[in-house]
């Protein structure tokens, strides 16, 4: 699914993705949105497709704060030793919260976008 196709915004945001069922250490999300993520391991893993799989978020800008959500495998890729893996993410018990921490995100995306708007300024050379 390309940027295009994408059914809502992703924010790069910094945390680790924690699942168990797919390996003891935690993959580092690379970016989220109110519906997906993707998360990178630094070693080969694999998921079932089909599955759908219970995990924790933390997010470096909450404090530590987890969140729990299911989350189900759309794409996966292996580069050399690590692994990327997309995941939509289904309705579970922490998704209130996530859609407010996104929303948090666009807010500061919006703020940081008004901030950095180049204003039209003429330069007048004067003999």
């Amino acid at each position: 699914m390309n940027s295009q196709e994408r059914l809502s915004q992703r924010f790069n945001d910094m945390g680790r993705f924690f699942c168990q069922n797919i390996c003891a250490l935690p993959g580092i999300l690379e970016n989220i949105s109110r519906d997906g993520c993707k998360i990178c391991y630094q070693l080969p893993v694999s998921v079932d497709m089909d599955s759908d799989y219970e995990s924790k978020i933390t997010f470096a800008r909450a404090a530590g704060a987890q969140f729990s959500l299911v989350c189900h495998p759309q794409w996966i890729k292996e580069c050399g030793s690590t692994t990327e893996i997309g995941f939509r993410i289904l309705p579970s018990t922490d998704y209130a919260r996530l859609a407010a921490y996104i929303q948090q995100l666009e807010e500061d995306n919006s703020e940081d976008m008004l901030e950095f708007q180049p204003s039209e300024s003429v330069c007048q050379i004067i003999k």
